[in-house]
């Protein structure tokens, strides 16, 4: 009778991750907060890093914001300057 070996799947780090995530949970929090990290230094500033138009807070999610050039004719500051992609969502970390 065969035995089975389980096979562990590893992070770059050398942890264990799931078969099915890219990289362990460690690594995804610690990138998670570099990046909250990089989006409070934008927001410190107040103006979008893509078109330097300011930024506004989305109501629709805790912690979303973006461009006020975001979106539709209509749903921006101005509607005769260009239309900007910028936004971001900073996460809370549990």
């Amino acid at each position: 009778m065969a035995t089975k070996t389980r096979t562990v799947s590893r992070c770059e780090c050398g942890r264990v991750k799931s078969q099915y995530a890219n990289i362990c949970n460690k690594c995804g929090a610690e990138k998670v907060a570099a990046r909250n990290a990089e989006y409070r230094t934008i927001l410190a500033t107040g103006t979008c890093p893509k078109c330097g138009s300011a930024l506004r807070r989305n109501l629709s999610i805790s912690g979303w914001y973006q461009c006020e050039q975001y979106g539709s004719v209509g749903f921006r500051a101005r509607d005769n300057d260009a239309q900007c992609s910028f936004q971001m969502v900073i996460e809370a970390v549990a």
